[in-house]
């Protein structure tokens, strides 16, 4: 039975088995897994058991994956042949974005960077005119950008960087994450999520008018409206001519605003941005830390030891790159 079933001598649960709680502890929490294993499938498997062979199993998923990435950022003249990119993007464009996953008591709260790449020529439209995304790859980490940056470079390769027509970059005004995407992406095209810039905008504009009066609104939708239609210096200059009026706290909330813009205005041309093709947004982002980490992690009352992240992030990212087999079957 143990040769039917695939288990060795020492183990106690079939490889298919193990497969199946990997699948179902990388969606849910460990709790409902074990509720859905019995009720769907007959099987008994304790909440404890689950959490132990997610990350067992987790472990394991993130030495292949890690391996495949470095295959992936490895130079040209490294000396091995390069490892050949999955998809060969015509304009490729990569959105970066960063989410906070809640830890234990005594942890600080760990921040999950997620990356997602897709072909900007091949954007179509839904039934309500919104951009859809025919294919896409994922990375994600949960640690600091230093060790992001080996992604980065891995997602960037499997999508065809090296071959590719025009890279772009998507994200919001963080210094720290532009640096990093100016050192491993020096050539692509830096777009600020327009977006986020906007609602800067609007948030100003409600502590100078009042928060949620009509009078901030209108000035807040103005100055967005300059903002996409390139005119970020005449932004610029009427907050100038504000701060020349103003005192105190609103004075100082005036000029980091300016030299906020001021820092990111170069990746602000929105209208060339829109004529090229690229997304001015990183809504292809937010969306993948929504449901490839949120939807986990984030769920009501979850709290996560800092070393357990990696291991369900594994999982869960080889589950959204079409990995899965991969891992086990290919793998075998």
């Amino acid at each position: 039975m143990d040769a039917e079933l695939g288990a060795g001598p020492h183990e106690r649960i079939s490889q298919g088995v193990l497969e199946l709680v990997a699948w179902k502890a990388a969606r849910q929490s460990f709790a409902d897994a074990s509720e859905d294993l019995l009720h769907c499938h007959g099987l008994s498997v304790s909440s404890s058991e689950v959490c132990r062979i997610a990350h067992v199993e987790g472990k394991r998923a993130r030495e292949i994956l890690a391996e495949r990435e470095e295959r992936w950022s490895e130079p040209v003249a490294s000396g091995r042949p390069v490892f050949p990119p999955e998809i060969d993007a015509r304009r490729l464009c990569l959105e970066v974005d960063g989410g906070i996953v809640l830890t234990r008591g005594g942890e600080e709260h760990k921040t999950v960077w997620v990356g997602r790449a897709f072909d900007a020529s091949c954007r179509g439209r839904d039934g309500s005119g919104r951009a859809q995304l025919s294919d896409s790859r994922y990375a994600a980490i949960a640690g600091d950008l230093a060790e992001f940056g080996p992604s980065v470079d891995a997602l960037a390769n499997r999508m065809g960087a090296r071959s590719a027509r025009a890279i772009a970059v998507v994200a919001d005004g963080a210094t720290g994450l532009w640096n990093l995407l100016s050192e491993r992406l020096p050539g692509a095209v830096q777009i600020q999520d327009f977006w986020h810039v906007s609602e800067h905008l609007h948030a100003l504009a409600g502590d100078l008018c009042g928060a949620g009066s009509e009078k901030a609104r209108s000035l807040g939708d103005h100055w967005s409206n300059e903002l996409r239609q390139g005119r970020v210096g005449a932004v610029i200059d009427e907050l100038d001519e504000e701060h020349r009026r103003r005192r105190g706290r609103t004075r100082e909330r005036l000029r980091q605003e300016m030299a906020y813009l001021d820092a990111g205005r170069h990746r602000m041309d929105y209208p060339r941005y829109a004529a090229e093709g690229w997304p001015i947004g990183s809504g292809a982002v937010e969306g993948a830390c929504k449901h490839l980490v949120k939807e986990r992690f984030g769920l009501t009352g979850a709290r996560w030891k800092r070393k357990d992240l990696p291991h369900v992030l594994a999982l869960r990212t080889a589950q959204f790159n079409g990995e899965w087999n991969l891992l086990w079957h290919d793998a075998a």
